[in-house]
């Protein structure tokens, strides 16, 4: 059978970046074959405690691999290749073996021959899927690196079928996140390799081949040239036993920078263009970069800085010749990862997007919760109504 891993690796290129758009209105009608397991596209601490420790205990999830979509490997798997204790903890947070099949699997755990018996083959192919592409054997269809917005309505039909919709098709975020930044911050990467604990040192060392030297110098470990779902199945373990999973690591690590063009999309595509790319310079080393490159972070237009953030740059690893290591960081006041936003960041730039699932004038003080039943964004200090498209705004 086709890995699943990989069916999944070109959409989570582009979809790692933010995945929720936010619209006045449904273009269509969804309609599934299956009924949705509405629990599943619940923010973890939102499940009962016996949900919770069928999820962990029986299915290996975490509150990371819960909320970040498609992440766990246990979903890598079709019913019938579940342990049996597995099928007992599936079973315990409310999955039937179709519904399991159909909103976890996709079927993508088939062989080719199955899904024809099954009548779902020709759904496959109504997205562009061939035997051979499916076998591994011939290039997958260009919709696999696609967005929800960008499928046409017949394509959209299609993933219908398979249960997918634009949350889990664009592998929406629900990890909690109180920052400015479009994803949690991973504080603890930000520490001198001397402050870390012996745990976390072990694990960098031991999954991750981190250095002391390259820890302290962001960006020079071969792994933070990779996307997350690119890097080698110990280095991935490790990466997210530190606390990373795949959106926080493609942003804070790689900064997109492993990206190809047509992976960039909404917000994340605003970001690149505001900071002067274009798909010839992104694409072509020979083309001069923009002039935002040579930069220094203070001389960036509020509209900069702001595309810089959606990167999840902040002065000290934009200003990589001003603090060349970890020593030389300051986070607790160069940055403040919960709270109001910095007043020379404009985030309205993205006001016809949405920033990361979430509406600009949202990103300030106070934390934001996500009503499932109104779809309704509360802060401490602001309250607004806002009509998405499946998604969940986890500020």
């Amino acid at each position: 059978a086709f890995s699943k891993s990989t069916i999944m690796l070109s959409r989570l290129h582009a979809t790692a970046a933010s995945a929720a758009l936010v619209t006045t209105a449904l273009a269509r009608e969804d309609v599934f074959p299956v009924t949705k397991p509405d629990f599943r596209y619940e923010e973890f601490s939102k499940l009962d405690r016996l949900q919770q420790k069928a999820a962990t205990e029986q299915l290996g999830y975490t509150a990371i691999t819960w909320n970040a979509l498609g992440l766990a490997d246990v979903e890598r798997k079709g019913w019938d290749y579940l342990t049996t204790d597995e099928q007992i903890g599936a079973t315990q947070i409310g999955f039937t073996k179709e519904a399991w099949d159909c909103w976890v699997d996709h079927y993508s755990s088939a062989y080719w021959a199955e899904l024809v018996t099954d009548n779902v083959a020709s759904q496959y192919m109504r997205l562009g899927w061939t035997q051979e592409s499916w076998e591994g054997e011939g290039e997958r269809p260009s919709t696999d690196g696609k967005w929800w917005d960008q499928l046409s309505d017949d394509e959209k039909k299609a993933a219908n079928s398979l249960c997918y919709f634009k949350t889990n098709w664009d592998s929406v975020d629900m990890n909690p996140n109180d920052s400015y930044f479009p994803y949690q911050f991973p504080e603890f990467r930000y520490q001198p390799w001397d402050e870390l604990s012996l745990s976390m040192q072990n694990t960098a060392i031991g999954l991750m081949n981190y250095t002391e030297a390259t820890w302290n110098d962001l960006g020079t470990h071969i792994a933070e040239k990779n996307t997350f779902l690119n890097l080698d199945s110990k280095t991935r373990e490790g990466a997210l036993e530190l606390g990373f999973y795949t959106h926080s690591w493609n942003c804070f690590m790689n900064h997109y920078q492993a990206y190809y063009w047509n992976s960039f999309h909404s917000d994340l595509l605003i970001a690149v263009e505001t900071l002067g790319w274009t798909e010839a310079a992104w694409t072509n080393d020979i083309q001069s970069p923009p002039l935002s490159e040579s930069k220094y972070w203070t001389d960036l237009t509020p509209e900069e800085k702001a595309a810089a953030t959606r990167m999840c740059y902040f002065e000290e690893t934009w200003d990589t010749n001003l603090y060349p290591t970890l020593e030389d960081f300051d986070i607790s006041t160069a940055i403040t990862p919960e709270g109001p936003l910095p007043q020379d960041i404009n985030l309205d730039i993205y006001e016809t997007t949405g920033y990361a699932g979430r509406t600009p004038g949202m990103v300030a003080a106070g934390k934001y919760i996500y009503n499932a039943s109104y779809r309704t964004v509360v802060s401490s200090t602001v309250l607004g109504v806002v009509a998405l498209a499946g998604a969940f705004l986890f500020v």
